[in-house]
């Protein structure tokens, strides 16, 4: 599932900057325990919010550091389908491979057997494998979603609750817990614009501040919205300037000295020795006369 194969991206994956971000957007859709799934290039730009010569960069990273697969690739209107290996029967709330249903049980956990004569056997084809059902919640008709018909789940970020979803987060700004300090100074600086980004675009703002920092990120952003006459409605405007910004200095660096004095370069002053091209050419066009009379 998305939330399980995600979760081992967050956990054991070592991939980092643009190559993790494909790791995360590759999880975010994949829907299987066999953690496949398929994406072209024209998705993958769409989910990193990045050019397609950045795109091809980042997943060739992620495919260079062995935790992305190319099973088959890509052929006709078939986009390439990726396998992410590490992630396969991953499951994050018990051991770090094999069914859930292995996870040990107390007396008040475990599903409530069905009772009365139209019960019928808890196993059968409609019902599948019990190590691969989640144990039933509060009772035997409450499931959690699953299975390729409900979508992926995306993985949930401090300060926002993995029950809600997706429409409701596109009305209401959710704003994690890491990203206050970051809207609190674009705020404070006048700045008002819609924080309701996608779950996907906050995992792209948390990469970008541990890379370049909460400071160069308020500032590029209050610099973007002054240069923009038209106003800037939308905190998605900042992303592609964000990404575009370079990591964070190390501690300790000195900062480059200015350069002493003016760096412009005079015009020339018109003098009597030195007349202008008007007066050049006008003596010019005298003589020309001159040679003709």
């Amino acid at each position: 599932m998305t939330l399980d194969a995600q979760a081992w991206v967050w956990r054991h994956s070592r991939t980092k900057g643009n190559a993790r971000l494909v790791m995360l957007a590759v999880t975010d859709a994949i829907t299987g325990p066999e953690a496949e799934v398929r994406m072209g290039t024209a998705e993958m730009m769409q989910r990193l919010n990045v050019p397609r010569s950045t795109a091809r960069a980042a997943v060739d990273a992620a495919l260079k550091s062995g935790e992305l697969v190319e099973v088959e690739p890509n052929k006709g209107s078939r986009a390439t389908l990726y396998r992410v290996p590490g992630a396969v029967n991953y499951r994050r709330n018990g051991p770090e491979s094999g069914p859930i249903a292995a996870k040990a049980q107390g007396p008040n956990s475990g599903p409530i057997a069905a009772k009365g004569p139209d019960s019928g056997p808890s196993t059968g084809p409609e019902s599948g494998p019990l190590a691969k059902t989640p144990e039933p919640l509060y009772g035997t008709e409450i499931r959690p979603p699953m299975g390729p018909e409900s979508g992926p789940h995306h993985s949930p970020i401090e300060g926002m609750s993995e029950g809600g979803s997706e429409h409701a987060c596109g009305e209401v700004a959710v704003i994690p817990e890491f990203a206050r300090p970051l809207v609190d100074q674009i705020t404070a600086a006048g700045v008002l614009v819609g924080w309701n980004l996608a779950p996907a675009e906050w995992f792209i703002v948390d990469a970008l501040v541990k890379r370049s920092g909460l400071d160069m990120l308020a500032t590029a952003a209050v610099q973007a919205a002054a240069r923009n006459r038209r106003g800037v409605s939308h905190a998605r405007y900042f992303l592609r300037a964000w990404q575009s910004l370079p990591p964070a200095p190390a501690p300790g660096t000195v900062p480059a000295a200015p350069p002493r004095g003016s760096n412009v370069v005079p015009f020339p002053a018109a003098s009597a020795d030195r007349p202008g091209r008007a007066a050049q050419a006008a003596d010019w066009y005298a003589d020309l006369l001159a040679e003709e009379q």
